[in-house]
């Protein structure tokens, strides 16, 4: 295949596409197409104008489906959707993070430069060309709207713990129905993801480039103790340029007081509460940590986010629950309407929580711990050599195989100091209460990570304002209420009755009459309802693989600055 640049520079007076074998003069443009839908290489490649075509067994069947007429054409002209087409790449596919090259932009703008050539000089064109750029703009729409209804790439080569199952569009519909109305936005919203979040952080992408390309290099906060309101820092200055620039600090600074007054402590309140940081005023550690993020960087969460979006489900079913880990939140629907939200704990960084969907079954009261093996043996194993009591203090016990029948064993009766993970007697299980790591309820999703959500008996938890602190598994902070959620369709249970099957301590079961599926999901970018844009840290680095799975770097800066202060706001 010939070079991109060959393609831009020499198709100006290039009439027909001279791959050998391929096209001929004096052909229509419907022979044209029908014969160079047939030039497949040895390898099943098929190319047009140099270009090789990605969606080519669809081609094939598109156009003898419609007798090899051309579909972009009106006579021997491009036609007006033609051009609406290329100008989305050209403008707006940036801003949904997809590269316009991956589309064929720079051979459509040559195709399209030299057809419009020949007509202003009333050359005849060549039905070869005329072929090729139709095959090129099919192609394009093709791999397009596949790339907005399921993404560019597949988030489980990239994350085994990551399942997502891929939107399937029906493309070649699809393309049918737009030639029928030639409504590309009506086409990008039946194709792209149809919730509004995906659209708002569409829309705010233009402003955020406008910041990353306006303050190069990004200010930043040097490492120093804590600031507080009302204390002179040199870093005063600084921050404030800062929060200026990202839309938090609303007015023009002209200070050059080195006083943390109280406007500034309102604009770091805000900018602490739109990056899920303690809006307490002070900036720590985590706050400068933030601010020192440059919008480029916060750029590319953004487009990497709009992928995510495209790799969900687009039913969600009329119960469900969507746990954002990297948000830390748990927020229950019904009928698409949020009724209940709450804080979770989710998996540190060693023991990540996964991304999946799965529908929960039933809900256990006073459940019991079974301890997986890793932590058995990594985390209680050492505790139990020092002291065999551990396990019974504790409300352990250990079970083991006796014949046909799990039964306890006596850990007294075991010499630890010989027990290693590979010859480990049995496993442990912690018995149901107040003391148990699962807290009074349990939910459970049936899954192959053995994933679950869950009570704790550590409250204090909830304050902190960063929670990746489990083995994966989500720890709620309004179990109960939870619970009354998934079980109201079982009259049965009400807050009191479920409290008083608590307080007797047995363990029990209650599967649920109706399903509710529970979403897993991992979003550090989106923008709310009232137009602010808000990030969360990237706690499993899963923003950095995917950035550079989709080479989004080159994206970034894309569309220049107008070079004046952008003055945002939100």
């Amino acid at each position: 295949m010939a070079p991109l640049l060959l393609i831009v520079g020499g198709l100006l007076g290039l009439l027909f596409w001279s791959r050998e074998g391929a096209c001929t003069e004096g052909e229509t443009i419907e022979s044209a197409l029908q014969l160079s839908l047939t030039q497949f290489d040895a390898d099943g490649t098929l190319y047009a104008a140099c270009q090789k075509l990605h969606a080519a067994q669809e081609l094939a069947a598109f156009y003898r489906n419609r007798g090899y007429a051309p579909a972009w054409l009106e006579g021997s002209r491009s036609s007006p959707w033609a051009k609406e087409l290329v100008r989305f790449l050209q403008e707006e596919a940036p801003n949904h993070g997809l590269n316009p090259e991956d589309y064929h932009l720079a051979c459509l703008s040559a195709l399209l430069s030299t057809l419009d050539t020949a007509q202003q000089a009333q050359r005849p064109v060549s039905p070869c060309l005329l072929a090729h750029l139709d095959l090129v703009l099919s192609d394009a729409f093709l791999i397009l709207f596949s790339h907005l209804s399921s993404g560019r790439v597949n988030p489980s080569a990239l994350d085994p713990q990551w399942i997502a199952h891929a939107h399937q569009a029906d493309l070649l519909a699809g393309l049918e129905e737009f030639l029928s109305h030639r409504d590309l936005l009506r086409t990008l919203r039946h194709f792209a993801p149809p919730d509004e979040d995906y659209w708002r952080l569409v829309a705010a992408v233009p402003a955020q480039r406008k910041i990353a390309a306006f303050e190069d290099p990004w200010p930043t906060v040097p490492e120093a103790p804590s600031l507080r309101p009302g204390q002179k820092d040199p870093r005063v200055s600084t921050i404030r340029r800062q929060l200026y620039l990202l839309g938090d600090y609303r007015t023009q600074p002209t200070k050059s007081s080195d006083i943390y007054d109280a406007e500034l402590v309102k604009a770091v309140r805000r900018f602490q509460e739109r990056h899920g940081l303690g809006a307490d005023g002070v900036v720590g550690k985590k706050t400068a940590e933030a601010l020192n993020v440059s919008p480029r960087d916060r750029l590319l969460q953004m487009l990497a986010n709009l992928e995510r979006r495209r790799w969900l489900p687009r039913s969600w079913g009329d119960r469900y629950l969507v746990v954002n880990t990297a948000d830390y939140s748990l927020t229950a629907y019904e009928h698409g309407t949020s009724v209940l939200k709450m804080r979770v704990i989710v998996g540190g960084s060693a023991n990540s929580t996964p991304v999946f969907s799965e529908v929960m079954r039933y809900v256990e009261l006073n459940p019991y711990w079974n301890v997986p093996k890793s932590i058995a043996a990594d985390e209680l194993l050492p505790k139990i050599r020092k002291d065999p009591s551990f396990l019974e203090r504790h409300h352990y016990e250990l079970l083991a195989a006796s014949g046909d029948r799990i039964a306890r064993a006596d850990p007294a009766r075991i010499d630890w100091r010989g027990v290693r993970p590979e010859n480990f007697p049995g496993r442990i299980r912690q018995l149901p209460g107040p003391w148990n790591a699962l807290g009074r309820i349990k939910f459970v999703l049936p899954n192959r990570f053995s994933v679950y959500l869950h009570d704790t008996p550590e409250r204090h938890l909830f304050q902190r304002p960063h929670r990746a602190l489990s083995h994966g598994c989500i720890r709620l902070e309004k179990p109960l209420d939870l619970a009354l959620f998934v079980l109201q369709d079982d009259p049965r249970w009400t807050r009191e009755s479920l409290e008083k099957r608590i307080a007797s301590g047995k363990h029990h079961m209650i599967p649920l009459l109706k399903p509710c599926t529970v979403h897993l999901l991992y979003i550090t970018a989106w923008v709310s309802e009232d137009g602010t844009v808000h990030f969360r840290q990237d706690i499993y680095d899963r923003d950095k693989l995917l950035v550079r799975a989709l080479k989004l770097e080159r994206l970034a800066l894309q569309a220049t600055s107008t070079g004046r202060d952008p003055h945002p706001g939100g």
